[in-house]
């Protein structure tokens, strides 16, 4: 039985990026921080993504032109009732440099992440059906979380951070088949992320190897999974597939 072609693309992609990310590692400590050494990493990641999309010309197709649907706003939900309980937490407010820095962060792993899984891996997937695209752009979201293994021995963590990401994957994949554009999803990747590391103090806080941060990632994640699972059975089998 013939491959898939988009999953050989993916799991190319998957490994280019992770030799990528044991490249830059050895210069994390030439940073005064992990939240600039992030900066560092997502940031370049992020341009060399859009550049390889632009010069193979898949920008449209990946989503990086065409226009937004906030009518897509509703199925974001969940996060935005998770964005409202990290902001309504008691934390001490971190000054503006390091705001800056955090909002950084969350900018360029949301282009990254959002342009990888809702841009590309649909764009390689869109002979499937709908449901298939979601699930297979969650699953693969969730999957590479698991690469954080090479770089820490917190296991409970990553495994439940992979859960999390996976069902917030899946949610996005479902807005994003409604939506000719990955900007929205960057928008709402990229807030989410800049208010849970302000809430947490920065990414260290956010996955502190404790029980509590297993629990609290295990629980929201499968909260959010019902709500993704309720919205693929209601997906179409097909949307029209980009030029």
């Amino acid at each position: 039985m013939k491959l898939h072609s988009g999953f050989v693309k993916l799991v190319i992609l998957l490994l280019v990026t992770t030799l990528y990310g044991q490249l830059v590692a050895p210069f994390a400590r030439s940073f005064g921080s992990t939240e600039a050494y992030y900066l560092f990493n997502k940031g370049l990641l992020a341009v060399l993504l859009v550049a390889y999309v632009v010069v193979t010309g898949q920008a449209r197709a990946a989503g990086l032109t065409g226009s937004s649907r906030l009518a897509t706003l509703p199925v974001y939900w969940p996060l935005f009732l998770l964005t409202v309980l990290l902001m309504l937490a008691p934390t001490t407010p971190p000054d503006a440099q390091t705001l800056m820095l955090f909002a950084g962060v969350a900018v360029s792993v949301g282009i990254a992440e959002e342009l990888m899984f809702r841009g590309l891996v649909f764009h390689w997937f869109r002979d499937q059906t709908v449901r298939r695209q979601i699930l297979i752009s969650a699953l693969a979201f969730g999957g590479a979380h698991l690469f954080g293994l090479l770089v820490t021995d917190a296991v409970a963590v990553i495994l439940a951070q992979s859960v999390f990401a996976s069902a917030v994957g899946a949610v996005i994949a479902c807005a994003r088949a409604r939506d000719d554009s990955i900007w929205l999803p960057i928008s709402v990747h990229a807030g989410f992320d800049f208010v849970a590391l302000t809430a947490a103090g920065g990414i260290g806080g956010a996955l502190a190897d404790t029980p509590e941060t297993v629990l609290r990632l295990l629980v929201s994640g499968l909260l959010i999974w019902l709500w993704a699972a309720w919205l693929i059975w209601r997906a179409p089998r097909h949307v029209p597939a980009p030029a």
